[in-house]
């Protein structure tokens, strides 16, 4: 098996690229709905303003801004800002670009059709770059098997066709982890600066991706890499004064007074922390997905096996968790900020699948009914209604997978029923994806 995963490998991830990509371009510019987030008129109008006309305009509610009119767009209302500095540039220029090269005029031109190819482009790029970074980690049948769950599970794939900045964190953030990864192991210093250069062009397109710099400085803490840190930071720290040159440059008293505002803007207490378990929101929206949840589960059971093996996802995914404390924390309505969790928490499935599914009779037997059972109810219950019967069927098969617990000799049934069970699954997956919508 190993000899056909290292020589079709890049066959089959080139066919769970394909896959990625087919999900998320269904209903792309349906669901999530327009108005779901007008952030991404946003990064757009930031854009494009600063391209055509050198100045940064965009919407904004806050009040530290005095140069402000209100507008009405596609039967909205927006308060358009200038100059717009409450985030940095990069991002909105990213976006920007995508939109004038799409067709886009001027800010007033910008819909979802011209821009939310640009999420297509990176959710299928995270695929990929996820692929690579797992496969460094863990070899190539633990990558597939993350690449083939990052392509499929509802949350990820709905959420990654937001033009949303969190959408473009993951792949640099990933492949920056990759980079220092290589230097690790060959001590290649060019693999170490572009990781520097990559954060501090991550933190020009918003602040808080400081965690990517901040879970790179973990990794080298642990490898005892204490002049790198310093040559690392350097290097970032360089990068990110663009920001504060930007911002002076337009308006400084504006610029500080925004710095302000987001140091002070949100809620830092154990109820924002917990919301990521008990408030399942994935935009603006409810959405109960078990894989999330068990990734979750996975992450910890992962971190209390060998916390040393798998630094590489869990110093990456309590760096962001300790910038979603600090910076972030939850704020109704805006679920995206939960989306630089998803990578790691996959990765976490994939290695629960890998290290326990069929060998731990009890945590594959909830793993069923946490993806299963949320599964049933995003696809089944959607379309058909639900159903005790076959709700209590589904629990009765899974249940069959507890057997060799209490019935020598099971083993075997206990074995075919859990794959049966995941297959189902996996379908009902892809299901749910394709029946996503917020009616």
């Amino acid at each position: 098996m190993d000899k056909f995963f290292k020589k079709w490998q890049y066959v089959v991830l080139l066919g769970i690229l394909l896959l990625g990509f087919l999900l998320r371009s269904n209903n792309l510019y349906e669901w999530p709905r327009l108005g779901a987030t007008f952030d991404e008129y946003a990064w757009a109008w930031q854009g494009v303003s600063l391209i055509q006309h050198h100045v940064p305009t965009s919407w904004s509610p806050h009040p530290q801004y005095t140069h402000a009119k209100d507008i009405t767009y596609q039967h909205t209302h927006f308060r358009l800002v200038t100059p717009y500095l409450e985030h940095p540039p990069l991002f909105g220029l990213v976006v920007g670009g995508y939109a004038i090269l799409s067709g886009v005029k001027d800010m007033f031109h910008v819909d979802l059709v011209h821009i939310r190819g640009l999420s297509l482009l990176l959710g299928v790029l995270s695929i990929g770059i996820l692929f690579l970074f797992v496969k460094d980690m863990y070899g190539e049948r633990t990558a597939l098997l993350s690449s083939f769950l990052y392509a499929i599970i509802p949350s990820v794939v709905v959420g990654s066709r937001l033009v949303e900045n969190e959408n473009f964190f993951i792949p640099f953030f990933l492949f920056t982890l990759f980079l220092v990864a290589k230097y690790i192991k060959n001590k290649n210093v060019w693999f170490r600066n572009w990781a520097a250069i990559l954060c501090g062009l991550l933190l020009l397109a918003k602040v808080p991706w400081g965690a990517a710099t901040l879970a790179i400085v973990l990794l080298f803490l642990f490898f005892r890499k204490y002049r790198d840190i310093w040559v690392f930071l350097a290097i970032v720290l360089t990068i990110f004064s663009i920001f504060f040159m930007y911002g002076i440059y337009f308006d400084k008293e504006l610029f500080f007074n925004l710095w302000k505002l987001q140091l002070n803007r949100y809620d830092i207490s154990f109820n924002s922390m917990f919301a990521l378990f008990t408030y399942p929101v994935l935009t603006d929206r409810l959405f109960t997905d078990g894989w999330i949840y068990f990734g979750w589960i996975s992450f910890f059971i992962v971190a209390v096996k060998d916390f040393r093996k798998h630094i590489f996802v869990l110093f990456p995914l309590l760096a962001y968790f300790a910038i979603f404390v600090y910076a972030i924390p939850n704020e109704p309505g805006h679920g995206w900020y939960r989306y630089p969790f998803y990578p790691f928490l996959v990765v976490s499935l994939a290695l629960f699948i890998k290290e326990y599914f069929n060998k731990n009779y009890l945590l594959t037997f909830f793993f069923l009914l946490f993806t299963g059972l949320s599964m049933l109810n995003t696809s089944w219950a959607q379309v058909l209604g639900f159903s005790f019967f076959v709700f209590r069927f589904f629990l009765v098969l899974s249940g069959i997978t507890l057997f060799p617990l209490f019935f020598s000799k099971t083993q075997k049934l206990a074995f075919v029923f859990s794959y049966i069970n995941f297959g189902w699954i996996l379908l009902l997956t892809l299901w749910s994806t394709l029946l996503y919508n917020e009616q």
